[in-house]
């Protein structure tokens, strides 16, 4: 892995460290608390441990000020919360039981539609520990932490927020963040918005939780001639709707259906209020069916009605919701390394490694980066100037593997993922009937606490990673160089015509090939 090499970070004899965390999301607020909590813990006890004074930067709502209404309409998606995000909540003393606990619904039942007659359900305890899974919406877990901080350090002159403010950009030099805040209130702006007002925060360590549209990221890319930095969609579109439980169905029940709607699969998850969020997507090189694309909820609604399968739905409400939506995009990101020792900086959440949602643990590694980084931290007495090398260290092989892990292990091919999904189901039964010799599936070892570089390294051996790269990437490369022009799809008489022009003469030489070589072999 290449690292940068520049000048260290602050020492750690430093009295006081001023943290800036760009971004609000749960890698940001999850760091936030940790960091504040050192100042209090056993580990500040020692002479030399800094303090730290932290600072938080985001351009959105502080979720944690809002009440139940408001936060109900603040809904953003559901996500699955497992063992690598729950065990990093859970480093913080009563987070977990009295925050976020009950926020979200146990999972309890696994149903997998592999074709619409083709269905198998797996039992919860079956496949996870106790207590060890359950799907929230993304923005609860942010008001969940946002209100420990308030609750915690609302008072504290170790913290300060700055909600709808905006970084706009890292001055590494100088180890400053200029932010640009949005006045809330404030009639006094021009025709072209509300009022703003600039403002330069110095630092002295930077974490850039800022997501896949990361400023922080963006100082590493001018700062480092060796950083990497690889943005690219996962091929995909979709939309989701939020549909009432039917009736006898458990409220813990997830679902993943290969064909819900022709060319769509679907992740359902189950969410608070007794709903489900039904997830619904297709790939860049198939064809969506001309219903889909009308924004008459009524053509939708008709054709959810024909064709939905899953389970009974309102496919009047389906097809509102459809079309008071846009089709939603997903990208990835990729880094070589996540720390600056030059900018005195940290990648963390989104901005090191976004992911598509496949496999559910986007957020989970996330919270993940926080509490690895708080570990370091202990390990090495607070030292930054170690600290930051061995983030990268441990935590990029992760955020590699959590973007392969999702687009890999998933093929844009219906008849590879087909049987994909069927290898699995085998793997996971032979291994209930006999352990000692199967393996279990790597991938339900992820929500077990399995490392995600060890089910990468277990993946690849299976030979799952290696097949699936080389379906998607080719039916990724074969749809751009067709959309692009740089590969055309000849026509009928374009073919007959390099017959004409390639294939004739080719197999008349070849005719004359065989008959000089029959000939030879009767004159000898």
């Amino acid at each position: 892995m290449c690292r940068p090499t520049t000048t260290p970070g602050p020492s750690p004899t430093t009295a006081t460290h001023n943290v800036v965390i760009c971004g609000a999301g749960p890698a940001g607020l999850l760091a936030a608390i940790l960091l504040l909590r050192r100042n209090t813990t056993s580990a500040a006890s020692a002479s030399n441990a800094p303090r730290y004074r932290v600072t938080l930067v985001d351009p959105g709502t502080d979720y944690g000020k809002l009440d139940a209404d408001g936060l109900n309409r603040a809904r953003s998606w559901m996500i699955g919360l497992s063992s690598h995000g729950l065990s990093a909540i859970r480093d913080v003393p009563g987070l977990y039981d009295n925050y976020i606990h009950g926020l979200g619904i146990d999972i309890t039942k696994a149903v997998f539609g592999l074709s619409k007659s083709l269905k198998f359900e797996l039992n919860a305890k079956d496949i996870l520990p106790d207590d060890s899974a359950f799907t929230v919406d993304r923005n609860f877990i942010c008001a969940a932490l946002s209100r420990y901080l308030i609750d915690q350090y609302g008072n504290d002159d170790m913290f300060v927020s700055h909600y709808h403010s905006r970084a706009l950009y890292v001055d590494g030099d100088n180890k400053s963040v200029v932010v640009r805040q949005t006045m809330e209130g404030d009639s006094s702006g021009t025709n072209d918005g509300p009022a703003t007002n600039d403002m330069t925060i110095a630092y002295d360590i930077l974490l850039g939780c800022d997501g896949i549209r990361s400023i922080v990221r963006n100082a590493f890319l001018t700062r480092h001639r060796d950083f990497e930095f690889d943005l690219r969609g996962t091929f995909g579109y979709g939309k989701s709707v939020h549909v009432a439980l039917p009736e006898g169905m458990d409220p813990g029940t997830f679902m993943f259906f290969n064909e819900a709607l022709p060319n769509f699969g679907s992740f359902i998850l189950p969410e608070t209020g007794n709903k489900l969020n039904v997830a619904l997507g297709t790939a860049m090189n198939k064809e969506c069916a001309p219903e889909l694309k009308s924004e008459d909820a009524a053509v939708v609604a008709e054709y959810f009605r024909e064709h939905w399968h899953a389970f009974e739905i309102d496919a009047d409400e389906a097809g509102r919701q459809w079309v008071a939506q846009g089709w939603n995009t997903i990208s990835q990101v990729h880094c070589n390394f996540y720390h600056s020792e030059s900018l005195s900086a940290l990648l963390l959440g989104d901005a090191a490694h976004a992911t598509s949602p496949q496999i559910g643990q986007g957020m989970n590694t996330a919270l993940a980066d926080a509490a690895a980084l708080n570990r370091l931290l202990d390990e090495n007495k607070d030292d930054w100037t170690v600290v930051l090398p061995k983030f990268s260290e441990g935590r990029v092989k992760e955020g590699q593997a959590l973007t392969d892990l999702s687009f890999y292990t998933f093929s844009l091919s219906a008849r590879q993922q087909l049987s994909l999904m069927l290898r699995q189901n085998i793997r996971r039964t032979m291994h209930g009937i006999v352990p000692w010799l199967v393996d279990p599936d790597p991938m339900s070892e992820v929500s077990k606490g399995m490392r995600l570089s060890e089910a990468y390294h277990r993946m690849s051996k299976l030979g799952v990673i290696p097949r699936v790269r080389k379906v998607n990437d080719g039916i990724m490369r074969d749809h751009f160089e067709k959309e692009t022009g740089m590969v055309r799809t000849d026509d009928s008489a374009s073919i007959v015509k390099n017959i004409c022009l390639y294939g004739l003469p080719v197999a008349a030489a070849a005719a004359a090939m065989a008959g000089a070589f029959l000939g030879g072999g009767r004159g000898r």
